[in-house]
């Protein structure tokens, strides 16, 4: 018999992690479980003589005599005896080992501690600019800054980890962990980078985390704001307002700031009028504030509350944040008193004052579609308008309702692309017709799933998602209304191409990458309701994504049909979902039940998926593969 001691960890959600240590030495880890499931495995499964179980708030231990003992599960935290070098280097964080040996850190770093290392992975390191990785690694001085700002002088253990804990660094610089959610779907962010995972050394513990961490001057939000340069107009409106002190001092804060230039593109004569009247200049600039440090990782699409009351609406796709008006830029810059987005428009009022108004403001003077146009600066679309000869069509009784692609939406065309368009009137015609519609579509009408003809003989199809807060047309986001004499205009941020009168079976038979997936719609019999039915989501696997199964777990679906058709039902979800409608949590499928999905700022991943190319359109739904 060797004698053992079992200890658990108190999650804080009724669970319990819990590993075995038999003379100090052997290390098991085992599933979360309830105490008193536990309890009820170990008279189970175990012969165990003299069991004794003891429980106080944060720790229990079990004193036992058994053999072997082994529990394996999923919600795993690995324990070891081996100090915080070596962990690293046993779980793969070479490039932090390395960076730790050139600085001559490996020594303090295997003493007696107890130390929290914020452990940056080799991608992560991979990720910084070349550069400044260079001029990093070769200033000893300077690498044993960066890497002794991921390091404090004290064990952080999970359950200590709570939101807004400002720990100081052994650089002598704090850092803010900030946590979203709560229970096992709780994020964890280190100066907004995201923990991954968590490591117990003999002398500490180990976060895992996806970014480096930069140690600079802690400076608050004011101060970081006067270093960038690029916001001596939002800092002369705090200063109008008397806000400078509060951002200064206060806080923790979100700040979404917008530079000189956002505030130049406003509207002639509309900042001094701000400027005027600092009541009405404290509360636009106090709906760019959000209490409490809100980094990237923590956002969702969806209302965010801010200082100035109401809120402002965030969506979180997977080409990037808006808030308001306004599209994110630069993220996550750390502040000692918060957190700073950087935003390129100014939002001039919250998504509750926008409700009160109408939806969409009238132009004083009745003028047609070409002239509404032109006022708003859509000047790539006009010149092409006239190229292709339609401008008369446009200026006439209509109604008619135009999709328009902003100029920033025809530079992101492939150029070559765009050049063909440019050689042929007739395809350019086509392409162009394919974005109005012979009626007028007024906001009022709009409604998720409509689909309407547009004058090149091609459907279009509008969603709405987030209770009508974000409306797609074929994926495309809608991101302002226009009203002219003739119709109405909505802006948007892509260009259409015609050419999504096919099924989703079609689509995919088209693209020449998907014969396996269209063998297996066919063994399962679902190829026929995937080529008329719908609206559907295919989040579609590749040829090589098949391939790369294990060896013979693909014939073994063929020769199951049953449990074929369930699996690839695991892949369709009985509606459409542009990516511009995706956030992370649960998409119900049409099997039934709900899968898992997270969008970050990497990309967007369906369970264990990465999407590789999203927003194809079809006739019947839309494909992600």
């Amino acid at each position: 018999m060797q004698g053992c001691v079992l200890y658990g960890e108190n999650g804080h959600d009724g669970t319990y992690g819990l590993w075995r240590k038999c003379n100090w030495t052997e290390i098991i880890t085992f599933e979360r479980m309830t105490f008193d499931s536990i309890a009820l495995k170990l008279y189970d499964d175990l012969a165990l003589n003299d069991v004794t179980i003891g429980l106080d708030i944060n720790y229990y231990v079990v004193l036992f005599a058994a053999s072997s003992l082994a529990l394996p599960g999923s919600h795993q935290r690995q324990f070891s005896i081996e100090n915080i070098p070596t962990v690293l280097t046993n779980n793969g964080l070479t490039t932090l080992v390395d960076s730790v040996v050139k600085a001559g850190l490996a020594e303090a770093l295997s003493g007696a501690g107890p130390f929290t290392v914020f452990a940056p992975t080799n991608d992560a390191f991979g990720a910084v600019d070349p550069s400044t990785l260079n001029s990093i690694l070769n200033d000893v001085v300077l690498l044993k800054n960066v890497l002794t700002y991921h390091v404090v002088a004290s064990a952080l253990v999970s359950s200590s980890i709570e939101n807004e804990l400002t720990p100081r660094s052994l650089a002598g610089e704090n850092l803010r962990i900030n946590v979203y959610g709560s229970g096992n779907e709780a994020k964890v962010t280190i100066n907004g980078a995201l923990r991954l995972k968590t490591l117990e050394a003999s002398n500490g513990i180990i976060y895992v985390i996806d970014k480096v961490l930069v140690p600079e001057p802690e400076s608050n939000i004011v101060k970081v704001l006067e270093k960038k340069g690029i916001f001596s107009t939002l800092l002369t409106a705090f200063k109008i307002t008397d806000l400078t002190s509060t951002v200064e001092s206060a806080g923790s804060f979100t700040l979404f700031a917008p530079t000189d230039d956002a505030f130049k593109a406003l509207p002639p004569g509309a900042l001094d009028s701000l400027i005027a009247n600092p009541e009405e200049l404290k509360k636009i600039l106090l709906t760019h504030v959000v209490s409490g440090t809100v980094y990237s990782r923590g956002l969702a699409s969806g209302a965010v509350p801010v200082v100035a009351g109401g809120n402002v609406d965030a969506v979180v796709a997977r080409n990037g944040v808006t808030i308001g008006n306004a599209e994110v830029i630069d993220a996550d810059i750390f502040a000692s008193n918060g957190v700073i987005h950087v935003i390129n428009s100014v939002i001039l009022r919250s998504a509750d004052e926008a409700k009160k108004s109408a939806a969409i403001q009238p132009i004083p003077t009745a003028v047609n579609i070409p002239s509404v146009l032109t006022e708003n600066g859509l000047t790539t679309l006009v010149d092409l308008v006239v190229k292709a000869d339609l401008a008369n069509a446009l200026s006439g009784a209509g109604p008619f309702t135009v999709f328009a692609p902003t100029n920033d939406a025809f530079n992101s065309v492939d150029p070559a692309t765009l050049n063909a368009l440019l050689q042929d009137v007739d395809l350019l015609k086509r392409v162009l017709t394919y974005h109005v519609v012979g009626s007028a579509l007024p906001p009022a009408s709009i409604q998720n799933e409509l689909v309407t003809k547009s004058l090149a003989g091609e459907s279009l199809r509008v969603n709405t998602y987030n209770n009508g807060k974000v409306v797609t047309i074929n994926g495309a986001l809608k991101l302002k209304a226009l009203e002219a004499s003739n119709g109405i205009i909505y802006v948007i941020d892509k260009v259409l191409v015609p050419d999504n009168d096919k099924s989703i079976v079609k689509v995919l038979a088209s693209k020449g990458k998907f014969t396996t997936l269209i063998t297996a719609f066919n063994v399962a019999g679902l190829k026929t309701h995937l080529d008329t039915a719908g609206p559907f989501t295919l989040f579609a696997p590749t040829d090589d994504a098949f391939a790369a199964l294990p060896e013979g777990a693909l014939d073994s679906l063929i020769a199951n049909p049953r449990e074929l058709k369930k699996i690839l039902l695991s892949h369709v979800i009985p509606s459409s979902f542009f990516s511009r409608g995706i956030s992370s949590g649960q998409l119900n499928l049409a099997r039934g039940g709900s899968v898992g999905v997270t969008v970050n700022e990497n990309g967007v991943k369906i369970a264990d998926a990465d999407v590789i190319e999203a927003d194809i359109a079809a006739s019947n739904g839309v494909i992600h593969i």
